[in-house]
């Protein structure tokens, strides 16, 4: 007894010794990790051919984890092993609840990073001198270039610019489930700011810190709690058929962190609207869609925002929606939708969105699923609720080719061939109510993205370009062309957690853009603007986006005019 006291006494004291990870757990987990994205990440393909990223060498990274003196060190690498991907849907996030913020926000105009939000919740009116539109120089002594390039190695928004902005993001404002390395920020920053006059001033501003700094392995709470796999009676499409409801936990195409960009996910629009524009929606605390109408030219132009694609009531969302397209249809001369800074949501309530503005019948989600055991077993189980629920042979019969065409991905560890999402077959019809009576918008129709339009805003701006419904009118979206899995543990030791990109979303049609291979994606490539207008101007930051509006206006007026 004596002997396995001493023993125990021991280790414990080895364990306080040590206070970081070992290098066999180090590299035990980043294995993990690697196995994790070895085994479901589903454009490995395309990233090789685009980066020449090879995910499955990871010699080099293992050099880099074996390398690493201190655990923060090693959650950079896991990180960056990550980043490499270029994936926005795909990141590693650090076991840390620990933020840091300075009272603004910033972002990129006219290439300058510039503050476009002073909080009056931490920075009092009148507290400093500064104001929104001066320029962020430097902070800490680093220039605002050298912060976004270190931010900027441990997470990807799937295209170079998107990163930058978001970097921007974090300038002020630091995450640790981010940045591991977040907690070395003082209790103040000195921070130069170049007036919109051209002088410069420096400034000593206290951090507001929150959470609990992560230095090393131990008793922190993971950054967030994830649901399981499983659909909810709120995100099922409404008179959905019972056999196709276990397939509903794949329709996720949502940005797993929260960018740090202004109004993004936020009901109200980024811009100020014209005045004499009337407000429908946006008020109330049930409301999430922001709508109202304005007049110019001699039109009334409708529009209506959509923050993201995850209400919490799939079925009341769609009521919502369906009582706008009702009224625009009845009282406008054309419609402005805006989806610019939406971080997706669900792949099937954007779908059915969409199918209140279709005319004719268009194509659907589909995706290439890189499948696992639980998929495969999913669409053995929905044959044969299918069968038990007495559906067409039709029906039976697509569903067994499926069940084919998944279990051959899983076998050969490869992707699937196209596969519907949200219907039997990838057409879908546009909208009809209980009458069997077309229930859309039938108008010329302009629609907003921006480059933190992300995943399932991405799929309905796709959806839209390839239907030729109208123009998609701002600048690219994201590149966030995925359905993903979050939540996923990656490594025990050292508690992250880490989304993966499980399917491909694939269009209509290939696409040809410069700097791309020609594919039928938009995961890195984006959607592209049919009428380029980049609201990240200087003159559209101090004057409420006046050019912007004024540009889109006239768009919509061009359209109704022909």
């Amino acid at each position: 007894m004596k002997k396995t006291v001493l023993v125990l006494l021991s280790i414990s004291a080895g364990v306080n010794c040590w206070g970081q990870l070992t290098p066999g757990q180090k590299l035990e987990d980043f294995q993990n990790l690697a196995s994790l994205y070895a085994k479901q990440y589903a454009p490995y393909q395309w990233k090789e051919q685009l980066f020449n990223y090879n995910l499955f060498k990871i010699s080099p990274w293992v050099a880099m984890v074996q390398a690493t003196t201190d655990d923060l060190g090693f959650y950079e690498i896991m990180s960056e092993y990550v980043a490499a991907l270029n994936d926005a849907h795909s990141l590693y996030l650090n076991p840390s609840d620990f933020q840091a913020y300075l009272g603004f926000t910033t972002d990129i105009y006219d290439g300058k990073v510039l503050i476009d939000f002073i909080d009056p919740t931490v920075i009092a009116p009148g507290q400093y001198s500064f104001q929104v539109g001066d320029e962020v120089v430097m902070v800490d002594n680093q220039t605002t270039a050298e912060i976004m390039t270190n931010l900027s190695q441990f997470y990807s928004d799937a295209n170079p610019v998107s990163t930058s902005r978001d970097a921007a993001g974090y300038i002020p404002f630091r995450a640790q489930t981010i940045d591991p390395l977040a907690e070395a920020v003082g209790a103040t920053a000195t921070v130069v700011i170049k007036r919109q006059a051209g002088n410069l001033e420096t400034y000593t501003i206290p951090w507001a810190l929150s959470g609990t700094p992560l230095t090393k392995v131990g008793p922190v709470p993971f950054p967030q709690k994830t649901a399981p796999r499983l659909a909810t009676a709120n995100n099922i499409p409404p008179n959905t058929p019972a056999y196709r409801l276990p397939m509903f936990y794949l329709q996720k195409s949502r940005l797993p962190v929260k960018k740090a960009v202004l109004n993004f996910d936020v009901l109200q629009p980024i811009f100020n609207l014209p005045s004499g524009f009337v407000q429908r929606l946006g008020n109330g605390p049930s409301d999430v869609f922001f709508t109202g109408t304005y007049k110019s030219g001699g039109k009334t132009i409708g529009y209506i925002r959509i923050a993201d694609f995850e209400p919490n009531d799939t079925a009341g969302a769609e009521t919502s929606f369906d009582g706008e397209i009702a009224y625009m249809e009845q009282n406008t001369d054309g419609l402005v939708v805006d989806v610019m800074r939406n971080p997706g949501g669900l792949v099937c309530y954007a779908e059915d969105l969409e199918s209140r503005l279709m005319t004719k019948p268009f194509h659907d989600a589909v995706f290439e699923l890189r499948p696992q055991l639980a998929d495969v077993q999913t669409y053995q189980y929905m044959e044969q609720q299918a069968a038990a629920s007495g559906e067409p042979n039709y029906v039976i019969e697509i569903l067994q080719q499926q069940i084919r065409i998944v279990m051959r991905a899983y076998q050969q560890g490869g992707l699937t061939s196209p596969l519907p999402v949200c219907q039997i077959g990838a057409t879908r019809a546009p909208n009809t109510n209980s009458s069997g009576k077309l229930a859309i918008y039938d108008k010329p129709i302009l629609l907003l993205t921006d480059l933190f339009s992300a995943s399932a805003a991405e799929l309905f701006a796709s959806m839209f370009q390839d239907a030729q419904r109208g123009k998609n009118f701002g600048t690219r979206t994201m590149g966030a062309g995925g359905v993903v899995s979050d939540g996923n543990p990656a490594g025990y030791y050292s508690e992250g957690q880490a989304s993966v990109t499980q399917g491909l979303i694939i269009r209509e049609n290939p696409v040809t853009v410069a700097g791309y291979p020609t594919a039928p994606l938009y995961e890195n490539i984006g959607v592209q603007a049919d009428i380029q207008s980049d609201y990240m101007t200087t003159s559209n930051l101090l004057n409420g986006g006046a050019d912007y509006v004024n540009a889109f206006t006239a768009a919509i007026l061009a359209m109704i005019g022909k």
